[in-house]
């Protein structure tokens, strides 16, 4: 039985001139710049009892203007990613995004949304976001290509902010916020909740930040998780790449329109979503930052490992 997202979704695909597939949509994007694809995979054989399907939505770019990315380059364009994570194919950049829909959806509208958005703008915007990291020249060009307003005409309110690190500590967490951001820790081993209590606490600290702005992307909401790492592994391009492939193997899990990758002069392994947002989008922050704290717990009971850090073994 098709649920009610997907039925919007092909409501509101339906007037476009897109190759319709057995499973989804493809669109080729013009002057050869690349092709989208949209995808409803199957939920059988899910633990979610209440999965309905997944929406998968991949950008394969053409190289023509691309410049062609290395391990660690993916890496550290992941931290600029929007709608999904970059990865390698044979030699060629992809991106890829998931968004498991459930029969019982209580976000309708968010789900609906959040897949077409990818599914529109994930090639156009992700092939801007590379071929920006070649110079400040052509980021400005790009940045200009787009013209996505660069504030919100009204922020969001800050009481919202302060009510959502209200519920994240009578939920037991460590939480503060400020007039564009609420933050947490999520404790990935031992007792203590802050490592403002104990420097040497091993926590994460997931923040959610509202009216920012993507340096191609425009404005809109960046929800970020940073390890308590104090230098970056060795392995570090490998760790994000395998995160991300880990994430795209969940199926009953939060959405995968962020990426792990490198962050920082340091090069430090880390989650970044960015969502496009030209104003406040209801309680978007909050959504953010529950996915935020799903995340670091997934991370934390399959491959943190107290003193040591991420332990990815043989998964």
């Amino acid at each position: 039985m098709t649920s009610e997202v997907e039925e919007r979704i092909h409501k509101a695909l339906a007037p476009h001139p897109l190759e319709r597939l057995e499973d989804g949509y493809r669109r080729v994007h013009p002057e050869g710049s690349g092709t989208s694809r949209l995808r409803f995979l199957p939920a059988a054989g899910a633990e979610g009892a209440n999965l309905a399907a997944i929406a998968e939505v991949v950008a394969e770019y053409h190289f023509a203007g691309v410049p062609a990315f290395h391990a660690i380059g993916v890496q550290r364009l992941n931290s600029w990613a929007v709608h999904g994570a970059y990865h390698l194919n044979d030699g060629r950049l992809r991106q890829r995004a998931q968004y498991s829909i459930y029969a019982n959806e209580s976000a309708v509208h968010l789900a609906v949304q959040s897949i077409l958005n990818a599914f529109g703008a994930q090639l156009p915007l992700g092939r801007s976001t590379a071929l920006a990291m070649t110079s400040a020249a052509v980021l400005k060009q790009q940045r200009a290509h787009h013209g996505m307003p660069s504030r919100w005409p009204k922020p969001l309110d800050e009481a919202a902010l302060a009510a959502a690190a209200t519920t994240l500590q009578q939920r037991g967490l460590a939480a503060s916020h400020g007039n564009s951001a609420v933050w947490a820790e999520f404790p990935l081993s031992g007792d203590c909740p802050s490592r403002s209590l104990d420097p040497e606490a091993e926590t994460a600290l997931l923040q959610v930040n509202v009216g920012v702005p993507h340096p191609i992307a425009g404005a809109g909401y960046l929800a970020t998780i940073s390890l308590p790492l104090t230098r970056s592994p060795a392995n570090a391009a490998e760790l994000c790449r395998r995160l991300n492939e880990l994430e795209l193997d969940e199926r009953d899990f939060v959405p995968r329109l962020g990426a792990w990758g490198l962050h920082t002069a340091d090069d430090l392994p880390g989650y970044s979503c960015f969502i496009p947002s030209a104003e406040v989008w209801g309680a978007l922050h909050m959504t953010l930052m529950w996915w935020c704290v799903r995340r670091a717990a997934w991370l934390r009971d399959r491959f943190w490992k107290a003193k040591e850090g991420i332990a990815l073994g043989g998964n």
